[in-house]
């Protein structure tokens, strides 16, 4: 193999450990004191979702919201203003952190909250979902930053990958330098999994594995077993992947992530996107046996 699966378990488990540490600290410092410090749930409260929490392995936030101690919105908008600004080097791209209460940080909580229900907790869906669009500049990238972003908001341990290795865009939205390596160099076989994975300081449960160096071919490194085995590795390490990928005008990039993820989320825009090019792109995935879970339009 071409990286380290110990290596990518440890930073996994790392992940998690930064936000959780162990049962006790997701109720006295993460979403539990969230809640109870915006005097949105009693200690009491906080003792019962714990409880429901640990026994059936739920995050305590959604813990919370299928107790029906508190409703979905007022859990995003408390722990989002909770969580603080993630800092002047952010781009203000991932809005479900940089402007909790904005249209469009609902908007994508939406897409979230039917994504966790149509796929990522559906007894026939898996823990993987490529984004995917006809072309670029439909807002694909953008797409992936806040659905991630929305995931860790809430206590899931989420892993965002920008398989897009011709224009890569995760980097600038979340300020990680491009000279850094990331998944061109783990599929090359030039360096393993660990140090490639970046834990954000301001959001711990969102780890992010960059493009890293733009190599010459692409497709052929995608193409790679290294790739599917990767995927297979961390889908058991974290609660939700999300995978950036090129736009299918630039080639078949993402027929090949979405096999890998086996499934597929459609992206469009309202003032861009023509509707023969997306069919072609939902035939093309279909074709390949990569469920296309839903289609989101971004520019209304």
């Amino acid at each position: 193999m071409a990286y380290d699966t110990d290596a990518v378990a440890e930073t996994a488990r790392h992940a998690g450990a930064a936000t959780e540490h162990d049962a006790r600290s997701e109720q006295a410092g993460g979403v539990g004191h969230v809640l109870e410090a915006a005097r949105l749930i009693t200690s009491e409260q906080s003792a019962q979702i714990f409880a429901f929490a640990q026994s059936h392995g739920r995050p305590f936030g959604d813990a919370a919201v299928e107790l029906g101690v508190i409703d979905r919105d007022t859990l995003d908008r408390a722990v989002a203003e909770q969580i603080g600004h993630p800092g002047e080097t952010w781009s203000g791209e991932p809005v479900a952190f940089t402007q909790p209460n904005s249209p469009q940080a609902e908007d994508y909580r939406s897409i979230r909250n039917a994504l966790a229900l149509r796929w990522f907790k559906h007894p026939k869906g898996e823990r993987t979902l490529a984004v995917v669009s006809a072309d670029r500049g439909e807002g694909r990238s953008l797409m992936a930053a806040n659905l991630a972003a929305g995931f860790a908001q809430v206590g899931f341990n989420t892993l965002l990958v920008d398989g897009d290795m011709r224009h890569p865009r995760q980097h600038e939205i979340f300020a990680i330098s491009p000279a850094l390596p990331g998944l061109s160099a783990l599929l090359s076989g030039n360096q393993g999994a660990q140090g490639l994975v970046h834990i954000l300081p301001a959001m711990p449960t969102l780890s992010i594995l960059t493009a890293g160096g733009i190599p010459s071919n692409p497709q052929e490194l995608l193409l790679r077993e290294t790739l599917g085995q990767f995927i297979d590795h961390v889908r058991l390490r974290y609660d939700m992947i999300i995978v950036d990928t090129p736009a299918a005008s630039v080639g078949s990039d993402y027929q090949i992530i979405g096999s890998a993820t086996r499934g597929a989320l459609l992206v469009t825009h309202a003032s861009t996107t023509r509707s023969l090019r997306a069919r072609q792109v939902v035939d093309q995935c279909h074709s390949f046996g990569i469920p296309v879970v839903g289609s989101a339009m971004l520019g209304v």
